[in-house]
Formats: C-alpha cells, sequence, structure tokens
C-alpha cells in the first residue's frame, strides 16, 4: 500500500524528518525501518531526510504492513462503510469481536481477516464489543493506519453512540453516571467499587412506559463492561444482561447497540460518521418502532 504526501507551502520551514514525523505521523521505529528497508522515495532526490523540502516535492512511502495472528475464516460481515483505510462492520449480537479462549476461529475478526486477504491486505481491530453486544466495530487496513487511530481513541477523541432498553423509568431524562468500576474477585464481572477505575457515562432517554426506558448512551471513558455495570448500578439493568441483569428477562437478547461512531482521521482530515441500524428485536421487543 503506497502513501503520497505533496510538500505544502506551510510545510516548508519543516525539514523532511519532522514532515514526516508530525504530518505522516510515522514513530521514529516506523520511521528508521522504512528508511533501512528504502520504502521512502523523494522526488526530488534528497541526501538526507534533515534537509528542508522546496513546495511540491513529492515523498512516496511504500507502506509496511506487520503480520496478522488472526487466522482467516469464511463467514458472513455486514459492511456499513470501507475505503482504503478503514472497513466499519456492524456486528451481530452472539459473535464475539476478536479470538478469546473458545472461540478462536469464529469471530468478527476471523471473518474480516478473511475479506481482506482477498484484497492482500490484513485486518487490524480497532475496537472491541463484548459478544452479546451488537454494532460497530472498526478496523484498520493496516498497522499504520491502526497506530494512528489507535491513539484517537485512547485519547478519546473519539465519539460512540450507544442505544440501550433498560427495566424501569428513570426519574431524570438525562445526566451523568460518576462511579469507579473495578474488575471483581471472579475475574470476569466488574462491579462499581471505590478503588476501582474512574468511569464515566452520559445517557439520555429518549422515550419510556412504566416497564422500560430506550435511552442513549456515551461512554466518557472506556472500561470493560462499563455501560452494563453503570445502568445496573443505578437499578435499571439493560434488558436481557445475563451478567448484570434481572434474570426474568435473561433469555432475551442483550438490548445494546453501537449505534454510531464519528471520528476524525488527522492524516487525511477525513471525518467519519458512521451508523449502525438497530437490530429488529429492539422494536420487537417494545412492540412498536423507536424514532431516533
Amino acid at each position: 500500500m503506497r502513501l503520497v504526501y505533496i510538500v505544502k507551502k506551510e510545510d516548508l520551514n519543516m525539514t523532511y524528518r519532522q514532515i514526516l514525523r508530525k504530518k505522516l505521523f510515522l514513530s521514529s521505529t516506523m520511521l528508521s525501518r522504512l528508511k533501512f528497508n528504502n520504502r521512502i522515495k523523494f522526488i526530488p532526490p534528497v541526501f538526507s531526510i534533515n534537509e528542508y523540502p522546496l513546495e511540491n516535492s513529492v515523498i512516496d512511502i511504500q507502506l509496511e504492513d506487520s503480520p496478522s495472528n488472526i487466522v482467516p475464516a469464511k463467514g458472513n460481515i455486514d459492511i456499513l462503510f470501507e475505503d482504503q483505510f478503514f472497513l466499519f462492520v456492524n456486528k451481530p449480537s452472539g459473535i464475539p469481536s476478536h479470538p478469546s479462549k473458545g472461540h478462536y476461529f469464529d469471530t468478527l475478526a476471523n471473518y474480516v481477516e478473511a475479506y481482506l486477504n482477498l484484497q492482500g491486505l490484513t485486518s487490524h481491530i480497532i475496537n472491541r464489543l463484548d459478544k452479546d453486544t451488537s454494532g460497530i466495530v472498526v478496523f484498520a487496513k493496516n498497522s499504520y493506519f491502526h497506530s494512528i487511530i489507535s491513539q484517537e481513541f485512547e485519547k478519546r477523541c473519539v465519539e460512540k453512540t450507544y442505544i440501550a432498553v433498560v427495566h424501569g423509568k428513570l426519574t431524570k431524562k438525562s445526566g451523568f453516571i460518576e462511579k469507579p468500576i473495578k474488575r471483581s474477585g471472579d475475574g470476569i464481572k466488574r462491579e462499581i467499587n471505590e478503588r476501582g477505575k474512574y468511569a464515566v457515562t452520559m445517557f439520555e432517554v429518549i422515550e419510556q412506559n412504566e416497564n422500560f426506558s430506550v435511552l442513549k448512551l456515551k461512554p466518557i471513558t472506556g472500561r470493560t463492561h462499563q455501560i452494563r455495570v453503570h445502568l445496573a448500578s443505578i437499578d435499571h439493568p439493560i434488558v436481557g444482561d445475563s451478567l448484570y441483569g434481572i434474570e426474568k428477562y435473561t433469555h432475551a437478547p442483550l438490548l445494546l447497540h453501537d449505534y454510531s461512531i464519528c471520528f476524525k482521521f488527522k492524516l487525511t482530515e477525513k471525518e467519519y460518521k458512521i451508523t449502525a441500524p438497530l437490530p429488529y428485536y429492539f422494536s420487537e421487543f417494545l412492540g412498536s418502532h423507536l424514532d431516533i
């Protein structure tokens, strides 16, 4: 995969090295490897990357990719959007995002790996959802793109919106749940604990009746099971939640959906706004169409 950058007038006060680091976001390790493997071409040619460029000079990089440890497996994927950098997939409930113990060949990552291998590419998963959560999972098509956007996820520069159906009628129409979360003794569940990690979830009631509420949720932090734990902690667990929910309804699908994602890819300044339609069983459970 090639990356071509044309030097702009605003870049003339930087050396080639500074452009590669600050404009193309190459780490020192990646830059050294690309130079060693003769993967960077300059037009006109330069003796050193510490030189200053001319306007309209060209930097042509033949990107390398790190090998994937995901075994490709044939499976259906619901593609929401795809370009040369990213693949956005709508994950159904019941399928793991990524291989783990007991699930080595039947995950979304396995299916995406097989799909991208047909294009001569490998998959690099960016965000993961719990097995029973549906919605958007993003894959980068190169480890270089993955490293850039992963930093944005870590800095919480990515806006994600979830839709959930919870038990009960909330007294507040909107607000924040701000409670620390810690791994529980069983190693699987999480719990509210003052010694846990700081966690905040923003919520807004979309519609409700006496028994259930439909919420729009934005996790400000990104703790494991954060939305599920926070909602259970205020006595409004998600319908169908077998870990934190009400036993009577654990036979229903988990009514938690990663509905939308929005971020700007700083390499190209392109803004992505992707949404994934709600699964049919949301409306089926409530008996009416949800106007979101």
